[in-house]
């Protein structure tokens, strides 16, 4: 009997321990490195976990402390969740690090002595601080901080009685940007660069003035530290420029004015002073009318002169560059085909492979892929950095999220992965690349190759039937990558093969590629998505008659493009959707990008246009079961585009629901309300999917 009883235990423990599906409450199990800053040294590193809090339904933040002893990271809690710091800066000598905490009702700057872990404020009151810059000597702080002005008075108002309860006060607005997604309504005011002693011993100097925003970030402080490097659109035109930025330089002790370094029209942005302090290295492009302007990489003298582009030959999108100790290369941040890598490119430029350890298929990295950490959706992206001989990135998974890989003397030193004990006991389906033709041609004649993903179920069978979700990205010129997802997760665990790719206007395939929607959005992307539907719907696996189709943003613009053209889908979910462009173009938080770059014109002199590409002019032809989903303070995507397309179908009797999400922006809320935003799809599919 004991035997027996013993055998029972043991297999009702090894039944307790199996592992199990992705589920919804696991998004407050999972956390995930998102930021890293390597010491000068290289023999230490700060880096960020952020998790989903439970209790309070928020995004939490932990700073962590790396030490490179010998073969080993040693690791350590630097800052809880608690303190609410962001992502700190280290001291040139590697023995302090400045930091953006609340104090005193306000973001303030603080620097600690990483040994002793001591801290001080060294600002205080309304300034608040931001994109914090050490001098050379480590004697000063260079930041960006926004100084308000008073509220515009009513003329012959009431003043309000002192304790009296009134309505809130009303926002007047003369500016033409006024609010930005996520941030809401800009306070009255203007970013301006301050220099602060690194002591606290003083109050800040405020370097810049003007009743407009002088900087756009990417402060650099000269190599004598008399000077601060920064970028900004100071045109006059400026609101009709989105694109433009040029950088500039101003006397670091104040009172001096800025002094233009270039002038050329397009976007220098993020410079970077070498460490022998002879050249300026920037981010950026020269002014196109086109939809897509692929930012590349450049180098000019410090003190002024032309610009030339070293990175010409890659063909894809710079994000950040940083230079190696030697002043002879720069380390590059770039995307390709889903995923981001880091290159070492010469000063000279390269014309042939880099130097370094390429991958497969990369013949110009030096180290990845890195690990998107967008975690709702595999966007690609990432952090990294490097410091003497230490590369610091996050790490890509398919089956968790990221995680950070240390690489030392060019060997991976260290691998950190807070979500491993968590992984063991989930089940985690498959991910498998593809590619598919599509047609029309690309730009150059010959066959256009797609590429993407496809997410099983943790179950899967082949012998058995399954439901098809084709989920697509923003952006528009913007990607998805072979890396976990939340959405994606939760599909697959109720059931769904789910496709994502990156069609024409996607980003990462060389810049003809991306302006393969130039002055034609929404155009030959749909053919694309419909291609790799087609390429799915020859595996037997694939159940043709439960086909399902949805996305987000550029994504919600193509899924009410498709059921306008195809009547194929069981049901669709658009999320924080465009649907009229002649109203997007004045009521976003990015008005001029889209009447400059995406249709030409105005909505009022050339209207047709702007009509046309509207999904909304389209609807009369919708039978797709459909379902709309938006944040109540989204403002990239105003929440009133995806009203107008309920009230549309509601019309034509075609079924609808529409999500609001309260106070949520267009990057969707709260955790909750991410997961209410996929559960909800989720039933929305389940209620029209044929059994």
């Amino acid at each position: 009997m004991k035997s027996f009883a013993l055998i029972a235990l043991l297999l009702a423990t090894s039944l307790s321990a199996a592992p199990v599906k992705f589920e919804a409450a696991d998004l407050y199990k999972i956390s995930q490195v998102s930021d890293v800053a390597v010491a000068p040294s290289g023999l230490q590193l700060l880096f960020t976990r952020n998790f989903a809090d439970i209790a309070t339904d928020t995004r939490q933040t932990e700073i962590w402390l790396g030490r490179i002893t010998g073969k080993t990271l040693e690791r350590q809690l630097l800052l809880p969740a608690s303190a609410k710091a962001s992502m700190p800066v280290w001291s040139p000598d590697g023995k302090r690090i400045a930091y953006v905490a609340p104090y005193l009702g306000k973001a303030q700057i603080f620097v600690m002595d990483v040994a002793s872990g001591a801290t001080k404020p060294v600002t205080s009151g309304k300034l608040g601080g931001d994109g914090l810059v050490w001098s050379p000597g480590g004697d000063r702080i260079a930041f960006i901080g926004r100084v308000e002005s008073a509220p515009r008075k009513i003329s012959g108002m009431v003043e309000r009685p002192e304790g009296a309860s009134w309505a809130p006060a009303p926002k007047i607005i003369d500016s033409f940007s006024y609010r930005a997604d996520g941030a809401g309504y800009a306070t009255p005011g203007a970013d301006q660069i301050f220099v602060v002693a690194a002591s606290g011993d003083s109050a800040p100097v405020q370097l810049t003035k003007g009743d407009d925003d002088q900087v756009n970030g990417g402060l650099q402080w000269s190599k004598d530290a008399s000077r601060i490097i920064f970028s900004a659109n100071l045109r006059p035109d400026r609101d009709l420029r989105p694109r433009e930025a040029d950088l500039f330089s101003i006397s670091a002790s104040g009172g001096g004015t800025a002094q233009a370094l270039t002038s050329a029209d397009g976007s220098e942005a993020d410079p970077k002073l070498s460490p022998d302090g002879k050249w300026i290295a920037y981010t950026g492009g020269v002014e196109t009318p086109k939809f897509y302007d692929q930012p590349s990489l450049w180098v000019m003298p410090a003190g002024g002169g032309a610009a030339r582009n070293i990175a010409a030959g890659l063909d894809r999108p710079i994000i950040a560059a940083e230079w190696a100790p030697d002043s002879r290369s720069l380390y590059a941040f770039y995307n390709d085909a889903g995923a981001t890598w880091i290159a070492r490119i010469p000063l000279a430029g390269a014309a042939a492979r880099v130097a370094g350890k390429p991958a497969p298929g990369q013949p110009w990295a030096v180290a990845g892929p890195v690990g998107g950490t967008r975690l709702y959706l595999p966007s690609s992206g990432g952090a990294w950095s490097v410091g003497g001989t230490t590369l610091a990135y996050t790490s890509l998974y398919t089956d968790r999220p990221a995680g950070l890989v240390v690489e030392h003397d060019g060997k991976t030193l260290a691998s950190v992965d807070f979500n491993a004990d968590w992984r063991a006991g989930k089940a985690i389906g498959k991910l498998e690349e593809i590619r598919y033709i599509s047609g029309p041609p690309g730009p150059d004649g010959k066959p256009l190759q797609i590429e993407g993903w496809v997410q099983y179920p943790a179950d899967f069978d082949p012998a058995k039937k399954y439901p098809l979700a084709l989920d697509i990205h923003g952006g528009p010129n913007t990607d998805y990558g072979p890396m976990f997802s939340v959405t994606h997760q939760l599909y697959a665990a109720a059931g769904y093969i789910v496709l994502f790719t990156n069609p024409r206007g996607s980003i990462g395939y060389g810049e003809a590629f991306a302006n393969g929607i130039d002055k034609t959005y929404p155009g030959l992307d749909h053919d694309d998505l419909m291609a790799g539907v087609d390429a799915m719907l020859k595996r037997p696996y694939v159940d043709a008659n439960n086909l399902f189709i949805g996305g987000g943003s550029g994504g919600g613009v193509l899924t009410t493009n498709a059921i306008a053209l195809t009547n194929r889908f069981r049901a669709a979910a658009a999320l924080r959707p465009v649907t009229d462009w002649t109203v997007q173009a004045l009521v976003s938080d990015i008005p001029s990008l889209t009447f400059k770059y995406w249709v030409p014109g105005t909505p009022w002199d050339n209207h047709e246009d702007f009509w046309k590409r509207s999904t909304l002019s389209k609807v009369g032809s919708v039978k797709t079961p459909t379902i709309l989903i938006d944040g109540e303070a989204d403002y990239r995507t105003p929440i009133a585009q995806s009203e107008a397309y309920y009230q549309a179908l509601k019309i034509k009797g075609v079924p609808t629901e529409m999500v609001c999400l309260p106070e949520a922006g267009h990057g969707m809320g709260r955790p909750s309300q991410w997961l209410q935003s996929i559960l909800t799809v989720v039933d929305w599919y389940e209620k029209f999917r044929a059994k």
